[in-house]
């Protein structure tokens, strides 16, 4: 009699993704914000944003908030982006759930075809990898800034923004490989 051996574990994750390619060149580009509206997530974000097309001969065309920082983007926000942005910044992934759905968001962003970087605090950068790798995306362009967010002053935002701005270019500009599997 032959014996069945089940893993109660199941399926995890989700099948490989690839990421949108990168801008070569930003000179002309659009640059959106998604805006999950935890504290100065929005702040820092169009900071990045301005401080990349100021570098680069990019436009900032749109900063749009989604409902909730506990919820997806919705569909009419997504269309939006995709009308007008090639990058996106989204987050911020600086607690559980926000975390969870900035990187649900960066991949839905990336499979439509628009890299997009997902901000996150550096508490919260290796579980913003962890969930983009179970949503199938383990190269997501995941740019960190030390945080916090909420409670920094302005200048300690524009600080990190400027700290953040060289990494976001490369992200932007490149197709980073998947990382080795663990």
């Amino acid at each position: 009699m032959a014996v069945t051996l089940l893993d109660p574990a199941g399926r995890v994750g989700e099948p490989t993704k690839q990421l949108a390619a990168g801008i070569e060149v930003l000179t002309g580009a659009r640059i959106a914000v998604l805006d999950n509206l935890k504290p100065h997530a929005g702040y820092i974000q169009g900071a990045i944003a301005r401080l990349l097309a100021e570098r680069t001969g990019a436009v900032v065309t749109l900063e749009i908030p989604k409902v909730s920082a506990a919820l997806p983007a919705e569909p009419e926000v997504l269309e939006r982006l995709q009308e007008s942005a090639d990058l996106v910044i989204t987050g911020s992934a600086d607690c559980g759930s926000c975390t969870s759905w900035s990187c649900h968001d960066t991949v839905v962003l990336e499979q439509a075809g628009i890299p997009t970087l997902l901000l996150a605090t550096a508490g919260f950068t290796e579980l913003a990898r962890q969930v983009t790798a179970l949503y199938g995306l383990r190269q997501a362009r995941v740019l960190t800034v030390r945080g916090p967010l909420g409670g920094s002053t302005d200048a300690e935002l524009d600080t990190m923004a400027l700290e953040a701005v060289e990494n976001a270019l490369v992200l932007a500009t490149t197709t980073p490989a998947a990382p080795a599997a663990a």
